[in-house]
């Protein structure tokens, strides 16, 4: 009997979520085919059997979360798989940071330890030591629920007042239970994720929105002459690339808020987050480097990751690093809306539906665009002139093409 244990997936993650499974108990399943989704806490990934046999037993439901090292699932099997070879066949989304330039307003020394790419990218944003950190995870490591503890202490220890708690409960994981006419529905995969993410950024920053509505006439033309040439491309490459010029004028909204410490990291590199809308929720993949790259080269890219994400096969790579985030639901419709910030983000740029009016027997073209900002770092006034200066470079589209 084969028993296959979850692996490191990427270097070193402790935990995943098992979506879903592709076998069942007295299934026959080849070497090499895929048996079950594993997602952790930013990519899910596929997993194949490292041998051909028959599958016995599932050790584990849909929903529930397995740690590196527990038994997924037992194969009837006459091969002989020597453990390190499983560990190779199921690593699939290995991926390293990428090394970007930033300054922080607060320096911090970290020591090496054991930790996924997602805990460092939190910790390294919100300037945490990961050596001060208790770890409960395997071998040492520490774990996302370790850092959540360590900043609750740590917040908890030095507010001599009564706060809103910031750690969120995660909801236990159980399959749809029926009552009557009702049914109760808990938070699972992506949606748990996107569950935690939005109660703390609603629990922790303080937002509030501003609305513009920006004439787009110009952009709408140069689509067409886009397409009249061959290329594809689409509105939302152009608020994309308007937002990395506005923010280059505007430091403080392309920050991250560093909740362990108190304070802000001002990013000097312009990475986008897109929000994208796919069947099992929103997922935002991150567009590196936006301000050096042309309309043409965002649109494809744009594309490529969305594409990724609706097929579950963004890496790690893709979804981290944003220093700011665009969401455009215009394509399904919705006039105006007060998008959440990407906690740790600082602000967040809402971009709508594109109407069109016949005016003076001229067709014209425009969309409310809206911005939410953390009102502990921004002001009204600062979030205002940013996002008429966001208007301007869509009106004046030239602007796009100077930068």
């Amino acid at each position: 009997m084969f028993e296959f244990k979850l692996p490191d997936i990427g270097e070193g993650i402790s935990e995943g979520e098992i979506v879903k499974w592709d076998v069942k108990p007295g299934d026959r399943i080849e070497k090499e085919k895929d048996m079950v989704e594993v997602m952790t806490d930013k990519v899910t990934v596929k997993i194949p059997s490292p041998v051909s046999g028959i599958v016995k037993e599932l050790k584990f439901k849909e929903g529930q979360m397995a740690k590196v090292g527990d038994v997924i699932i037992e194969i009837e099997t006459s091969e002989s798989v020597p453990e390190k070879e499983t560990k190779e066949q199921t690593i699939t989304q290995k991926e390293e940071p990428s090394k970007v330039m930033e300054q922080n307003i607060h320096e911090t020394t970290q020591t090496r330890v054991l930790a996924s790419p997602a805990v460092r990218r939190i910790a390294r944003e919100n300037d945490i030591d990961l050596a001060l950190v208790p770890a409960s995870g395997e071998n040492g490591r520490v774990t996302l629920d370790d850092l959540w503890k360590f900043v609750d202490n740590q917040s908890k220890a030095l507010e001599t007042q009564k706060e809103v708690p910031v750690d969120v409960e995660k909801p236990k994981v159980e399959a749809p239970v029926l009552v009557g006419e009702e049914e109760i529905l808990e938070m699972h995969g992506l949606r748990r994720l996107i569950f935690d993410k939005m109660t703390k950024s609603k629990q922790t920053i303080p937002h509030y929105t501003v609305v513009e509505l920006a004439d787009v006439t110009k952009i709408s033309g140069m689509i067409e002459d886009y397409r009249a040439a061959g290329i594809k491309v689409t509105y939302t490459a152009f608020f994309v690339k308007a937002a990395a010029i506005a923010l280059k004028e505007f430091p403080y909204i392309n920050a991250i808020y560093n909740e362990g410490k108190k304070n802000y990291t001002l990013k000097k590199y312009y990475n986008i987050g897109v929000a994208v809308d796919t069947p099992d929720g929103l997922t935002v993949p991150v567009l590196k480097n936006v301000d050096r790259k042309s309309i043409n080269k965002i649109s494809g890219e744009v594309r490529d990751l969305a594409e990724k994400a609706r097929n579950n096969t963004l890496s790690l790579q893709d979804v981290q690093d944003a220093t700011f985030t665009v969401t455009n639901v215009g394509t399904i419709g919705g006039l105006m809306s007060t998008p959440i910030i990407n906690y740790p983000e600082v602000a967040i740029l809402g971009v709508h539906k594109v109407s069109e009016e016949t005016v003076g027997g001229e067709k014209r073209y425009s969309t409310y665009i809206s911005l939410s900002c953390d009102h502990r770092l921004i002001d009204g006034a600062m979030g205002t002139r940013f996002l008429v200066r966001v208007k301007n470079i869509l009106e004046n589209p030239v602007m796009l093409f100077v930068e």
